[in-house]
């Protein structure tokens, strides 16, 4: 993510990359949100929460303060959802918020675990150049999931880059889980884009959540491979840092 800015790039051919990539959007969610044949029983979910710090894919944007979250889901009997999240957050200096829709389909699988398909659209109130769209697909499992991401425009630049994560957690009390994860980033474009890795960067979250009626606290330790791709304007962040943060799940 970087600070406004004005682009002197090709606008034709990235206005007809965004047309194309908006229309194959609109079609996939025409088909999701289509109704079904039956009224389809909706399961509505969220949560609100406190993080001490906002983090995405292990970047921190702005001055590490404590941060407000909320997450909205509804899912059908069909199998197909949708939702939303927000958080506050900061780019550099400027206060804002993140914002994030998606939806997608899911469906059991016989083994157990389920696998889903679905596209999310990003949007920053207080820098719609980095505004971006992705779609993605994963397996869940009890325990477990991973996801595989894919977005064409990755942070608003001409870059296409894959994610790949893997998130998993442990019982190993009745009253403490051991929560990990590990993400993965490659840029396919190459070439230099402000805190897009040149080709592969990792993250990693390893911590203790504990769980109380419906609250849960997580203590967590953060790493983010430094490759000294720095974002526009952001300040300069340890690759190591302490999260703290508490969730109230409805």
């Amino acid at each position: 993510m970087h600070l406004p800015r004005a682009r002197n790039r090709d606008r034709h051919s990235a206005s007809t990359g965004a047309v194309t990539w908006r229309r194959a959007a609109f079609l996939f969610f025409s088909v999701m949100l289509a109704p079904a044949p039956a009224l389809a029983q909706l399961d509505i979910t969220g949560s609100v929460a406190v993080q001490s710090e906002y983090r995405y894919r292990g970047q921190n944007p702005g001055q590490g303060s404590a941060v407000p979250q909320a997450t909205v889901n509804i899912d059908s009997d069909h199998g197909w959802y949708g939702g939303a999240f927000a958080s506050a957050m900061t780019i550099g200096d400027l206060e804002g918020y993140k914002l994030q829709g998606y939806a997608g389909y899911a469906q059991r699988l016989r083994s157990g675990g389920s696998w889903e398909l679905g596209c999310s659209r990003i949007t920053y109130t207080q820098a719609h150049d980095n505004d971006f769209s992705e779609c993605y697909g994963g397996l869940s499992f009890e325990r477990g999931s991973a996801r595989l991401y894919y977005s064409p425009r990755y942070l608003g630049y001409d870059a296409r880059v894959l994610y790949g994560e893997i998130n998993a957690f442990y019982p190993i009390h009745p009253r403490f889980n051991l929560v990990g994860h590990i993400g993965l980033m490659h840029n396919l474009s190459g070439g230099f884009f402000p805190g897009i890795p040149d080709a592969w960067r990792y993250d990693a979250r390893i911590g203790i959540g504990i769980p109380f009626g419906r609250y849960t606290l997580q203590l967590a330790r953060e790493h983010v491979q430094d490759d000294g791709r720095r974002y526009t304007m952001y300040p300069v962040h340890p690759p190591r840092q302490w999260s703290l943060g508490l969730s109230y799940a409805f």
